[in-house]
């Protein structure tokens, strides 16, 4: 195989079924609210399998780029929002609803989920040559030094080492390694009042194994990891979530409530980062409690609420947010127009030039 594009792992994780093997496409941690940028990774457990053949030893492939699209444009009609209570619906038929202005800080009915990325290009990565995507549309603006919102990147591997070494995450290695495509993202924080007790940001991955316009029709072209179809992205034999079980699959970011400073209403919890009264312990179970919390920064008084519990049928306590099928048909394909100079410049579908 071409060093050029060795990329991942070993296959020999793979399953039986043709249709239910895919290069898994998952994150590295789960992250905790805070208000500080987290370092974490796409991960990739193994290369890609074959959708039409069960010896995957003898067709799979390796995955030779990525593309990632992540929701977190700022207008608000850019993503999907969604909630559940008590047992997780199967992933992509929780409850739509309107915006996570009642869950997450800095999100509005006019503001969806606001997640500032990094992309890390240095040593270590899964592909040599990486590129963010920039939506300009989310307030670039050189005149005014606004700055566009990284929506994701695109990853794939250049020219072989020096010395022509292999890479070590590839299926010809028989080294089972998980490649990482890293990144930055900022925090998050759940809104006092709220009853959630996770975020799930639900991201749309593309793991790539052939490239060129003559691999267009090819069913092992790629493995698409989000949960539905979209116009461009319209094969379902090419998507874990059309597989036999039927079972709808998201790669998927969750960040998770911290309870101990940021208790549940109802409940009990001490947090003496947000409330100094009270030996920081702040006590939901009755009315007016107070989160120690300002509303804005020139604000002399604290948040109070009335809510003390989790009973009512909007009290989610998981919500979601997901891309539109237009943003990933305008955000995930890889383009020629895209690779820098010097690197190859293959095409992989479905291409926009």
């Amino acid at each position: 195989m071409n060093n050029t594009f060795k990329a991942l792992t070993s296959i020999a994780l793979l399953a039986s079924t043709a249709q239910l093997v895919h290069a898994h496409a998952g994150f590295k941690d789960q992250i905790t609210e805070g208000s500080v940028k987290t370092w974490n990774a796409v991960n990739i457990g193994h290369g890609c399998a074959s959708n039409t053949a069960t010896d995957d030893a003898a067709t799979g492939k390796d995955v030779i780029a990525i593309s990632v699209l992540f929701p977190n444009s700022t207008l608000i009609g850019d993503a999907i929002y969604r909630a559940s209570k008590g047992t997780v619906a199967a992933s992509g038929e929780e409850t739509v609803i309107t915006n996570l202005a009642d869950h997450i800080v800095g999100s509005s009915a006019t503001k969806g989920l606001k997640a500032d990325l990094n992309v890390i290009t240095a040593g270590g990565t899964m592909f040599a040559n990486t590129i963010p995507i920039f939506d300009a549309v989310n307030g670039a603006d050189a005149g005014h030094g606004v700055a566009p919102t990284m929506r994701g990147w695109q990853g794939w591997q250049g020219k072989p080492n020096a010395g022509g070494s292999a890479i070590l995450e590839s299926r010809d290695t028989g080294i089972n390694t998980v490649g990482l495509s890293p990144f930055g993202i900022n925090g998050f924080q759940f809104k006092p009042t709220s009853c959630a007790k996770s975020l799930k940001i639900r991201v749309a991955v593309a793991n790539w194994c052939m490239n060129g316009a003559k691999n267009n029709t090819n069913p092992d072209r790629v493995d698409l990891w989000f949960g539905r179809t979209t116009t461009k992205f319209n094969d379902p034999l090419l998507m874990a979530s059309k597989a036999a079980d039927n079972v709808i699959f998201w790669s998927t970011l969750t960040v998770n409530r911290d309870l101990a400073l940021n208790p549940l209403p109802g409940t009990k919890g001490f947090n003496p980062l947000k409330i100094t009264t009270n030996g920081g312990v702040i006590d939901r179970t009755v009315a007016g409690w107070d989160t120690g919390i300002k509303a804005v920064s020139t604000d002399t008084a604290t948040i109070k609420s009335d809510k003390v519990s989790c009973t009512d049928a909007t009290d989610y306590d998981t919500v979601y947010i997901e891309p539109t099928n237009a943003d990933i048909d305008k955000f995930l394909p890889i383009s020629a127009a895209k690779y820098p100079k010097g690197t190859s410049g293959v095409l992989y579908w479905p291409t926009t030039k």
